[in-house]
């Protein structure tokens, strides 16, 4: 999967879980750590993926 077509999926999965979790909040506590934790990992993860895949380019 190329990284523009990755980046879209990760905008609109991640929005998604937020809408979520924004209505479900009203009815359920939500630990709010954890979802900054999951988070931050995600999106470290994603630039790990994306330095993965620049370093292919010119190796």
């Amino acid at each position: 999967m190329d990284p523009i077509t990755f980046g879209i999926v990760f905008t609109g999965a991640t929005g998604g879980t937020l809408l979520t979790l924004a209505t479900l909040g009203k009815k359920i506590t939500i630990n709010e750590t954890m979802i900054k934790l999951v988070m931050e990992t995600s999106k470290y993860g994603t630039i790990l993926y994306l330095l993965h895949y620049v370093a292919k380019l010119f190796l």
